[in-house]
């Protein structure tokens, strides 16, 4: 068997025999060759996520040039997606790197060859600090960094042998989630990781994401530009324009880019760390979207998840077999799209396109005149989602087609995860 840890080997792989995509055709059969053995994707079993690769490719390069365009760094956050195939085209790109929330994510990354990896959380404990150490015993070249937010934080990264641990402040406020809440917190554990062995101050990093409250556009920018000022005044005196600056996530690119306008190469390198850009999606995002400012960048929806009809009842209510176990419900339920029927598209939602009414674990509800006709058993429903993060965690495989899917997509692949 191909080594499951080698990008490449992946494409060896037959579909999980134990998974959840099920279908004619994919039993025992290479991912690679499913192009060429397999009927069209309307035969599998539902329920089953699909990705749409032009999708992907559009969203990666519409990010990176956006990027591009300011000068900034991307390492976009691999907790989106966990999917090192997804990864690779993210840093064939030009990222410069990936970004991960916790160590096994980061034990990931570095099992499939990431060479830059930003934690975007303090390790905390010497023994995580020691894993750390230990993978960079072996291989050298990767860079390694974590944050840290407390004096606390730094002492667990103490040690007298071993390669230093390159570090950013975490900048936050008062009512935020992690950072450092004023400049006697920053000047205090910058101070703190000049005086420990084994960690090396690299820069300053902020989540505008999780500052507190419910901030208007205003308050994101205006947090950037707290950063962007905390940043010089203690930061940038000890490491200079070398320093890394990385704030950005996938809400609010556009106000970061305003609070960070007067910024210039003299204040290091921004990082932008945005992760959802890669699927986008139908509901939370694409309204985040259509109330961005315009010099945020622009994304399509690439995740598509399709059910069967199981029953309906109660004056058209359509109940499907896909449910919280397969689609993420934090942020916004699936949105239906198409109905599909013998093979074909028969009818598509209206403009005003609305979540569906409800989702058991195993079950989804569909509105009565949610279509132009009444579904019935056993018509297939395309349904959009919201907030990739907690449907990509849901699906080990996950189908990729070329182009917008329909009936007669065949898969390319299958887009394997690790979380």
């Amino acid at each position: 068997m191909a080594d499951a840890l080698d990008l490449a080997g992946l494409g060896l792989l037959p579909p999980d025999p134990l998974g959840k995509v099920i279908g004619p055709g994919f039993d025992g059969v290479a991912r690679g060759d499913l192009a060429s053995t397999t009927p069209p994707v309307a035969a599998l079993s539902s329920p089953y996520l699909t990705i749409e690769a032009d999708a992907v490719a559009a969203n990666i390069a519409a990010l990176q040039r956006w990027c591009d365009d300011r000068g900034y760094l991307l390492a976009p956050h691999g907790k989106t997606t966990m999917a090192p195939q997804l990864w690779s085209r993210q840093v064939q790109a030009g990222a410069w790197g990936i970004t991960v929330a916790t160590l096994p994510q980061l034990r990931v990354a570095l099992a499939f060859g990431v060479r830059r990896i930003l934690l975007a959380n303090p390790l905390a404990t010497a023994s995580a600090a020691q894993r750390v150490r230990d993978a960079l015993g072996d291989d050298p070249r990767p860079e390694i960094l974590s944050w840290v937010d407390s004096e606390a934080a730094v002492d667990a990264l103490a040690a007298e042998n071993g390669p230093d641990l390159p570090v950013l402040l975490d900048i936050g406020r008062p009512g935020g989630r992690t950072g450092v809440r004023d400049l006697d917190e920053a000047r205090a554990v910058v101070a703190r990781v000049r005086a420990t062995r084994g960690v090396r101050l690299a820069g300053s990093a902020a989540y505008e994401g999780a500052i507190g409250g419910d901030p208007s556009r205003a308050d994101i920018a205006g947090f950037a530009t707290h950063v962007l000022a905390t940043h010089r005044e203690v930061v940038l005196p000890v490491i200079g324009p070398d320093a890394y600056l990385s704030i950005g996530g996938s809400d609010h690119l556009g106000e970061v880019t305003d609070g960070l306008s007067d910024a210039t190469a003299a204040d290091g390198r921004v990082l932008v760390r945005s992760g959802v850009s890669i699927a986008h999606d139908d509901w939370h995002y694409r309204h985040a979207q259509d109330q961005a400012p315009p010099n945020a960048p622009r994304f399509r929806p690439a995740l598509r998840l399709v059910a069967t009809v199981l029953a309906v009842h109660d004056d058209g209510v359509a109940l499907l077999d896909v449910g919280r176990r397969d689609a993420g419900h934090d942020n916004g339920l699936p949105v239906p799209l198409e109905l599909w029927r013998h093979g074909e598209v028969l009818d598509v939602s209206g403009a005003d396109q609305r979540p569906v009414s409800a989702m058991n674990d195993q079950h989804t509800f569909v509105p009565s005149g949610t279509f132009g006709r009444q579904p019935v058993v056993g018509d297939l429903i395309v349904l959009g989602i919201s907030h990739p993060c907690t449907t990509f965690d849901k699906w080990r495989d996950i189908v990729e087609v070329d182009g917008r899917l329909t009936p007669d997509s065949v898969a390319v692949g299958l887009v394997r995860t690790y979380f």
